[in-house]
């Protein structure tokens, strides 16, 4: 169970990190913000994978050194970030696929994928602005943006997922057993990072990046604990939390 939690955590985290670095190109930030997150994907994955690699990873591994070289072309640097991507995501989806299906693991590591992914990519280029001082905030408005409406489809989709199993988790006795559990993964994972997230927002709005990326600290920390707690809880229930 414990490989399950964090492989998928991690490797949610990483796919998401590719995903939203796309929307920067490194020819408005630099090449090093390419390379900077590329090297993270690759370490996360690294971990996540915990010294068991598949083909798909030596794969993902030669797109992410390709997308790390050509960082500062934009016409090179998109085509083997999105080969990076896709191979990220097979190789994310794969066990569930084998286990469950499409439809399952789709509803298991895309929602939180996109929350991980915008929290992180959002708080990191937050930094990046005192390198950078002249990128346009716009790019850091739109991953704003982007985690508020990750955090909106992760919690319409687990509110979905209460109306429809509602009587199971009663036969479960669902709260009685993983009650503060479930109680954290909506504080933390959910009601206060889309409060902060809102908050950041305003933040950006008047191009205070540092008090953005302070807050984005503790949304980030918060994401990983929602989404770890989630894990969890859907190890033991076989439910999207």
């Amino acid at each position: 169970m414990l490989h399950s939690i964090v492989f998928h955590t991690l490797g949610q985290l990483a796919t998401g990190i590719l995903l939203f670095i796309a929307f920067v190109p490194p020819s408005r930030i630099g090449r090093g913000f390419g390379r900077f997150h590329t090297a993270l994907a690759l370490a996360i994955w690294i971990l996540a994978l915990w010294g068991k690699f598949p083909v798909e990873f030596y794969i993902l591994l030669f797109f992410l050194l390709c997308a790390f070289l050509f960082a500062g072309k934009d016409p090179y640097y998109y085509p083997f970030l999105t080969l990076s991507l896709l191979c990220s995501v097979y190789l994310l989806l794969k066990p569930e696929i084998q286990r469950s299906g499409l439809t399952s693991s789709l509803l298991l590591d895309v929602p939180p994928l996109l929350v991980l992914g915008a929290s992180s990519v959002s708080m990191l280029l937050g930094h990046w602005y005192l390198v950078a001082p002249k990128l346009s905030i716009s790019y850091l408005k739109a991953l704003t943006i982007g985690l508020i409406a990750a955090l909106l489809i992760r919690t319409g989709l687990l509110i979905q997922v209460l109306v429809d199993a509602g009587g199971r988790l009663s036969e479960m006795h669902f709260y009685e057993m993983y009650g503060i559990f479930f109680l954290q993964r909506v504080a933390f994972g959910l009601i206060l990072t889309l409060v902060l997230s809102v908050l950041t927002y305003f933040c950006v709005r008047i191009r205070s990046t540092q008090s953005a990326t302070g807050i984005l600290y503790v949304v980030v920390v918060f994401c990983l604990v929602g989404e770890l707690i989630g894990a969890y809880l859907f190890a033991k229930t076989g439910m999207w939390f």
